[in-house]
């Protein structure tokens, strides 16, 4: 038996991963690489996690002996949310169950673990790459683990889009895999569903669009345009165009990551005033938070869900954002005032301009009052 089949037969007996795939390590196309230059460079622009392109890096950049790239692709959905009316009556915030599930993130640790002994037991040189500046939706789209959708989503005709991807690079030589021949089509659901258009263009995701980009991911000010289109999420979980993919429709729930509540529809007031103590308890130990990296993103996304909800019982908590909070918070809870509107929120408006003196609050306070009258 070759080390491939070897592999092949233990990544699906043993680590239950019914995608993989081999790419040849190779440097990346100049295809590839204009491909990744903007979304590299829309990153680096918004977050300290990302340098830009500079950061991509070939794969015998980062393992001179590489011979081969591993991509598996694991089962992630783990059943539909509550909808943001559901979510409305208690005024509840909604995580990105994979992003938050402890237990989910472990189990798929510890299948890299394993991965990557497998090859290393075999005298081999095996990293993980799943994180970082490693493109692996690219590689993934070259080796039959998926094809990008028409969202710029890794998509399987069995699994949809609802799929966890990994990257390993070895210095173990085995045959590459082919690539998979579009399923989209003429389908263009997912397109006309986005809600903030990031979807003009077949297969690319203008990010600086994006809901999941904004939430999850940029340390900059949110436009207005798109504060609105974010409703009650704390992260990345806009789902929208997946949700419209026909090939999303029948997909069986991954049993066995009951995610806790207090972590998927936590009060948006308790997240809105959170605590370091209840940061660094929570949030901070999951993906999501590894992505925010600070509280106070995750209290900006709670505003901007108590605004969307255009309920005047989280006027008291903006208010006291509005009047206490640094610089930046207070003009997401000025925005969220705008948008609950009525005569309690104009008020508080207004009593927040005498007593905020930053432009940038002041610029905030005078917008949601022309948008509250």
């Amino acid at each position: 038996m070759s080390l491939k089949s070897d592999f092949m037969e233990f990544a699906e007996r043993e680590l239950k991963i019914p995608l993989v795939g081999i790419v040849a390590a190779d440097d990346f196309s100049g295809a590839d690489m204009e491909r990744l230059s903007f979304v590299q460079k829309k990153f680096a622009e918004a977050t300290p996690l990302s340098g830009g392109i500079e950061t991509v890096f070939q794969p015998k950049d980062l393992l001179p002996e590489a011979k081969s790239v591993v991509i598996v692709g694991t089962p992630g959905f783990l059943g539909r949310m509550q909808s943001f009316e559901e979510c409305r009556r208690e005024l509840l915030g909604c995580a990105e169950q994979s992003h938050v599930n402890v237990k989910y993130l472990q189990n798929n640790a510890e299948r890299s673990s394993k991965l990557t002994d497998f090859f290393t037991g075999k005298g081999c040189q095996c990293f993980s790459m799943t994180g970082g500046s490693f493109p692996i939706k690219l590689m993934a789209s070259k080796c039959g683990v998926g094809v990008y959708g028409k969202n710029a989503v890794i998509l399987h005709p069995d699994y949809g889009s609802w799929i966890t991807l990994g990257a390993f690079i070895t210095d173990a030589e085995m045959e590459p895999d082919q690539s998979m021949n579009d399923v989209c089509g003429k389908c263009d659901l997912c397109m006309r569903a986005c809600p903030t258009n990031a979807l003009s263009v077949p297969y690319r995701c203008d990010m600086t669009k994006c809901i999941d980009f904004h939430l999850g991911h940029n340390k900059k000010n949110i436009p207005h345009e798109i504060r609105a289109k974010c409703g009650n999420l704390l992260g990345e979980g806009c789902t929208v165009c997946r949700d419209a993919c026909p090939k999303n429709r029948n997909l069986k729930k991954v049993e066995g990551y009951e995610t806790p509540k207090e972590l998927l529809y936590p009060p948006l007031f308790k997240i809105a005033e959170i605590t370091d103590e209840e940061w660094d308890n929570g949030y901070a130990m999951t993906l999501m938070g590894f992505f925010l990296m600070d509280k106070k993103y995750l209290q900006r996304n709670a505003v901007l869900g108590l605004g969307n909800f255009h309920d005047e019982r989280a006027l008291p908590v903006l208010q006291s954002l509005l009047y206490n909070s640094d610089e930046e918070l207070a003009g997401y809870a000025a925005w969220a005032a705008g948008m609950i509107g009525g005569e309690m929120a104009r008020q508080m408006l207004n009593s927040a301009l005498n007593r905020r003196t930053e432009d940038s609050i002041r610029s905030e306070i005078e917008f949601a009052l022309s948008e509250a009258n």
